[in-house]
């Protein structure tokens, strides 16, 4: 899922959505009628469309276009008949160049588009969203997680959508830390590996009785993922860098790392990382809550029973995510209202996305529901990685690094550093010449960026 949902977390506030949100959004008029928690209101409106047989359009850009995700948003038409839902393959990655050419030429524009979280700065700062949370719309607020809203909210404080939250532990292979450390139960690894300085000298220990051959993580890229997920210091403030405060410390772990010989050479994302699933030589591997299914079961089809899942060192991060938003040009602004409110802002919506996509609700009252989110994963030889999610992951949400504009020139950057301290001899290299190779690159690709 890449970067699909692929999420502290205040959670347990009981509510309901408002209904007049759903009244106006179902396109009809008068006194609106109840949500029945399956998000159906204005039921005339519905019935008007049987006998008109008349459909509008609801344009979506987003990169899934999968069978799946066509069958997911039926279920949304079943319950309001007088839309028609219209997909339209967009990578993320143009998703950003795609709406400021439409919008330049003067074409239609998606009712709904998504902002996944790699790009999303660059899309917030767009300024040409709906704000969801006010009228017509009314999207109830104090009902989302409240540590995404910072992330859903543009500088000028547009409050854009809700989205799958996406959060991640640590992924382990069973056989190989009950071989190194004893155990391959996660409460008694989660005492021994108490930090990161600990991760390194446990991973030196590895290296020596393994004679070299079994590494704590396949990639500097998966270090990575962790470390800077783990960080909330900004990147760039404003217009100026904050690299020595936000990078540095980063890029100074990923080099103690790479000096202890703990992680392998495989490229981040790569066909190999994919491989390495199956191996007995990877021990360690970030885990989202998409995680499990788009890359685990994936990359390992015949892993049954070789998998447990943890808190990491550092404590869990957000890993992922991406925002449902409304162009303020788009045609039909309040049936794509009413497609985000009805899956992301009802119970009927939130359990269709965990049964279906396996995704996590942004809607606390689901989480005051025992149980909502269980499963025993065989996989994972019985651990009931879901609730473990819900209960240990999204509760210890410390804080969040806001989107900037800048996101993907600085990723672009850090890529470089990356691979420059894996190519390196045993990583004799100095952070400070990375992170000024970092800032020279970025403002070079941004003149009004300052140090």
């Amino acid at each position: 899922m890449k970067a699909r949902m692929k999420r502290g977390f205040s959670l347990l506030l009981a509510g309901v959505m408002s209904a007049a949100l759903l009244a106006s959004c179902a396109g009809g008029g008068g006194k609106p009628a109840a949500d029945n928690g399956g998000g159906q209101t204005n039921q005339g409106s519905a019935n008007d469309t049987k006998a008109t047989g008349k459909k509008t359009d609801i344009n979506i850009w987003l990169w899934d276009v999968s069978d799946s995700r066509k069958k997911y948003y039926e279920e949304f038409t079943k319950l309001y008949p007088q839309y028609n839902v219209v997909l339209t393959s967009v990578q993320a990655k143009d998703m950003a160049q795609k709406l400021q050419t439409a919008l330049a030429s003067g074409a239609d524009l998606p009712d709904i588009a998504w902002l996944e979280q790699t790009y999303r700065g660059k899309l917030l700062s767009l300024n040409i969203w709906e704000d969801l949370s006010k009228p017509p719309y009314n999207l109830d607020k104090s009902q989302v997680l409240d540590y995404l809203i910072p992330l859903e909210t543009t500088e000028s404080g547009v409050y854009v959508g809700p989205e799958a939250p996406s959060v991640a532990g640590m992924a382990y292979k069973r056989a190989l830390t009950k071989k190194y450390f004893g155990t391959d139960d996660p409460a008694a690894l989660q005492k021994i590996f108490t930090d990161w300085d600990t991760f390194i000298e446990k991973g030196k220990e590895v290296k020596q009785k393994s004679n070299g051959s079994v590494y704590m993580f396949a990639s500097l890229g998966d270090a990575y993922q962790f470390l800077k997920g783990q960080s909330s210091t900004p990147f760039i403030n404003g217009n100026k860098l904050n690299f020595d405060q936000g990078v540095a410390p980063i890029l100074q772990k990923l080099v103690e790392m790479k000096q202890a010989g703990i992680i392998d050479t495989i490229d981040s994302a790569s066909p190999a990382e994919g491989t390495s699933y199956t191996d007995e030589t990877h021990i360690f591997y970030p885990c989202a809550n998409w995680s499990v299914d788009f890359t685990i079961k994936a990359n390992d089809k015949n892993g049954i029973g070789r998998w447990g899942f943890m808190i990491p060192p550092g404590g869990p991060f957000p890993y992922g995510g991406t925002v449902q938003g409304v162009p303020a040009k788009a045609k039909n602004k309040e049936g794509a209202a009413a497609l985000i409110n009805f899956f992301f802002m009802t119970q009927k919506g939130s359990e269709l996305a965990r049964d279906q996509k396996g995704n996590f609700s942004p809607y606390k009252p689901v989480y005051d529901i025992p149980n909502f989110y269980s499963h025993k994963d065989e996989y994972f030889a019985g651990q009931d990685v879901m609730k473990a999610f819900e209960t240990e992951i999204f509760p210890n949400i410390k804080s969040v690094r806001l989107p900037s504009k800048y996101d993907q020139d600085i990723d672009d950057a850090m890529n470089v550093a990356i691979q420059t301290i894996n190519a390196s001899d045993n990583g004799n290299v100095a952070v400070a010449d990375l992170v000024s190779k970092m800032e020279n690159d970025i403002m070079t690709k941004q003149p009004d960026i300052e140090k």
